[in-house]
């Protein structure tokens, strides 16, 4: 082996070294079968059109959680009717990094389930993509609502706490992630809201997907 290949295989992978080399941030971060794209085996139907499926492994949730933390940008105003505890991960810098996740591991779970085959559904996907933070100390809950787009993506980071959970009325579900697993649910035809946390932290990353307007010119 050469002294650039041996120098190359000791280089730790770290959280922000995705640029420099995706398979080997992939292969420590990306939850295994959805990085090899098995959907059949990993895509768990938890109700109507409500999906579960692993996306990022317990390192990425744990290295996210003490990332989001240490900035300390938590804001509480974002949303004028229902807001949040949360962050946006374009104000966290990792904007892209997730975009590039949902891009190659998530939208592809939401097309297959759905056949979306109309090819916006792959080139103008818009997303808002934010951290949320409940807390049994501070912001326990978030009322039943709908979301402002066409398919939304939740990601539970940490299982460290009680109570919780996306809870569909309409639907009788209770969406409750396992850390590291992403449910994938219609925007418009499922309202949901988060039940209390009632002990520790409970943190969610969130992305609310649509696609732009197809026929503007």
């Amino acid at each position: 082996m050469t002294a650039l290949l041996k120098a190359k295989a000791s280089r730790p992978v770290t959280f922000s070294s995705w640029q420099k080399d995706w398979n080997a941030w992939t292969e420590k971060y990306i939850a295994p079968g959805l990085r090899e794209k098995q959907f059949d085996l990993v895509v768990e139907t938890l109700g109507e059109d409500v999906f579960s499926f692993p996306l990022v492994t317990e390192a990425f949730s744990e290295d996210m959680i003490r990332f989001a933390e240490k900035q300390e940008k938590w804001t509480t105003d974002r949303h004028k009717f229902y807001p949040t505890t949360d962050v946006t991960l374009k104000e966290l810098g990792l904007d892209a990094l997730y975009s590039k996740i949902l891009a190659e591991f998530a939208h592809p779970v939401a097309r297959w389930v759905w056949g979306l085959e109309d090819p916006s559904w792959i080139s103008d996907i818009r997303e808002e993509n934010f951290m949320a933070r409940y807390r049994a100390q501070d912001q326990q809950h978030l009322s039943v609502h709908h979301d402002y787009a066409e398919y939304t993506f939740t990601v539970g980071l940490n299982t460290d706490f009680e109570g919780g959970g996306t809870y569909f009325p309409h639907q009788e579900i209770l969406g409750n992630p396992r850390g590291g697993y992403a449910t994938l649910f219609p925007s418009i035809t499922h309202p949901h809201g988060g039940r209390p946390t009632t002990k520790g932290t409970r943190y969610i990353i969130v992305s609310f997907c649509s696609r732009k307007a197809p026929y503007a010119k």
